[in-house]
């Protein structure tokens, strides 16, 4: 697998994160990195100076008052610059972590944006993984390169500091040191190119892993996971994908292991090189035993300094690339569609939708669901869409509310293109009540309504939860309305049943008040008679607005205007319920041998 190329260099992501730290109003962050590289970069400095002073002291025979004196400036000054190296790293871990989590709420601005036809595409998901994972680390990726340039200006002021110290004594020294810095460089730089390129592999390899790691701890899979003793099953899976991970990963320790030995070999040549030119100068009588001391502290710091920073700078590219890869996903406009300029009608206005020789297919896919298809939901018409599991209704669904894009032809609303609207506002115009329903970890009120809101809202998502045939059950709960769901927040969350969790969601599209409203088989887990009175009771609740019933079950929809039979071939048969049965095709087939087994229930609840 080649390693792409990235969009942003190094220094350009280090320009567009220093914008971002002034753009954010928080400029005293720049003299946060000028005191620590005066701090952390001149502290080891200072410290190398105490041996020689010590040495010479004793070896020249000065007195005790002042050497002790020179110990303690020393000492003193040490002493405060770690104490503004502590403040600095202290205040730094304060403010970067901000500047992450304000990328967070951009990055989960731009994801609810995305057209979901992206959702199901397992290679998008790899790169929101990698964008994920640069912005989930306090030490990597984004905020890693904000620590990573926090790290490297005290090191590039120490070694420029330990280049003159060193170089005015022995250029050939510095010169070494910087060769074998070189040579640490390169071999950082071919170990990162390796971990680059094998960054989409730990990415796809963890999404694996982590689900069944997910699952198992899940308690909402608890029943089925004991009941049905799957256990075993979802450890075995997930030790075969953590192997498929762990792989990766050991790949990649091989491989910083067998590059790390030219490393440890680069660093011993460079220090032996600079030993041997300090000695000669001590015996060629160039050097005192105290400049011995100080030269030899001097070597051994820059070398470590000079490793430091080839290993910060090293470290700065990996994590400058990761953001790099997260700034190409913020900047990719491929994620979303072609975007009109239209608003939404508003909410009284009926809509009638209309498909002209449409054909669709699922992206990357060869194999049309529809092909050339025709079809008309009239205004204020209650449409029932009927057919066996896999006839695409589902399908149909999200054409209608544009959760996908046709691949060929036309869809009209109200005798407009769909793609004339922007995609939000169009999609104010629709309520979908589906059939897993999703309940968030927040009041029942809240599950309706979308958060805080005034008195009047709060008094409408009372009354559609009622309408929703919730009131005795919310009577009965703890507090009622504000009572939490679920026990992921709250302590004393409660966990709804599935009927019960399905009517929140209807309520939900109630409060909502769209143009059009669509139930997508909400009810298929309830019994026929069941779903049957839910539709009606729901058709009765929505009046004259433009509703589509799916359902595989054709008597839960006979009331509807109209009658619309799918198969994996498209549209079959369209009329009222009379008319279909007249007809004695397809769907009279269904009606009559679904017919037996609703007499059955009938039969079980007379």
């Amino acid at each position: 697998m080649k390693t792409q190329k990235r969009k942003y260099s190094l220094w350009q992501i280090v320009k567009k994160q220093l914008k971002a730290i002034h753009e954010g109003k928080r400029d005293f962050i720049y003299l946060l990195y000028l005191a620590n590289a005066i701090c952390a970069g001149g502290l080891p400095v200072v410290v190398i100076f105490l041996p020689k002073i010590i040495i010479e002291a004793l070896v020249g025979g000065g007195s005790e008052i002042d050497v002790v004196r020179s110990v303690l400036a020393i000492v003193g000054i040490s002493f405060l610059l770690a104490i503004g190296v502590a403040i600095a790293k202290g205040v730094s871990n304060a403010v970067f972590m901000p500047l992450r989590f304000a990328e967070f709420k951009k990055f989960n601005a731009k994801f609810m944006e995305i057209d979901y036809a992206y959702m199901e595409d397992l290679s998008f998901r790899d790169r929101v993984r990698i964008a994920l994972t640069t912005l989930s680390s306090d030490f990597d990726g984004f905020e890693g390169a904000y620590r990573g340039l926090f790290d490297l200006f005290p090191l590039l002021l120490s070694v420029a500091l330990y280049a003159l110290m060193i170089g005015w004594f022995q250029p050939v020294i510095f010169l070494a040191s910087v060769l074998g810095t070189v040579v640490f460089l390169i071999v950082k730089s071919e170990s990162n190119k390796y971990v680059l390129k094998r960054k989409n592999d730990e990415a796809r390899t963890a999404r694996r892993k982590d689900y069944f790691y997910e699952v198992g701890y899940d308690f909402s899979y608890g029943k089925e996971i004991r009941l049905f003793d799957m256990g075993e099953s979802l450890s075995q899976k997930y030790k075969q994908r953590s192997s498929e991970f762990i792989k990766v990963h050991e790949d990649m320790q091989t491989n910083r292991f067998r590059w790390g030995l030219w490393e440890l070999v680069a660093l011993l040549v460079q220090d032996a090189v600079a030993f041997f030119l300090i000695l000669r100068g001590f015996y060629d009588g160039a050097l005192s035993l105290g400049e011995v001391a100080l030269y030899i502290g001097a070597v051994l710091a820059l070398s470590t300094s000079l490793r430091l920073l080839s290993e910060t700078l090293s470290l700065l590219n990996l994590n400058t690339r990761l953001t790099s890869d997260y700034y190409e996903f913020m900047e990719d406009g491929s994620f979303f569609s072609a975007k009109g300029n239209r608003k939404a009608f508003d909410s009284g206005i009926p809509v009638e939708i209309e498909f002209c020789n449409v054909s669709f297919k699922y992206p990357k896919t060869d194999q049309y669901i529809f092909k050339n298809f025709s079809f008309v939901i009239h205004k204020g018409e209650k449409l029932a869409i009927v057919g066996i599991n896999g006839a695409g209704k589902s399908t149909l669904v999200k054409l209608i509310t544009r959760m996908f894009d046709i691949s060929e032809g036309t869809i009209l609303l109200n005798g407009v293109d769909t793609r004339e609207f922007d995609p939000q506002e169009f999609q104010r115009m629709f309520s979908v009540v589906f059939q897993d329903v999703n309940i968030l970890a927040a009041s029942v009120l809240e599950n309706v309504i979308g958060g805080d809101a005034d008195e009047d809202a709060r008094k409408r998502g009372i009354a559609c939860l009622e309408q929703a045939g919730l009131k005795d059950k919310i009577a009965s709960l703890p507090r009622q309305y504000d009572t939490p769901l679920l026990k992921v927040i709250e302590a004393d969350g409660v966990e709804m049943s599935g009927g019960q969790n399905q009517k929140i969601a209807i309520a939900r599209a109630l409060y909502k008040d769209a143009n059009m409203i669509i139930l997508d088989e909400p009810t298929a887990a309830l019994d026929a008679l069941a779903e049957a009175a839910i539709y009606q009771s729901f058709a009765d609740l929505v009046q004259d607005k433009t509703t589509v019933f799916i359902s595989h079950r054709l008597s839960s929809t006979r009331f509807c205007d109209r009658i619309a039979l799918f198969s994996p071939e498209g549209l079959q048969e369209y009329g009222t319920h009379d008319e279909l049965m007249g007809m004695k095709g397809e769907y009279y087939d269904m009606f009559t041998t679904q017919g037996k087994y609703y007499q059955n229930e009938v039969d079980a609840h007379a």
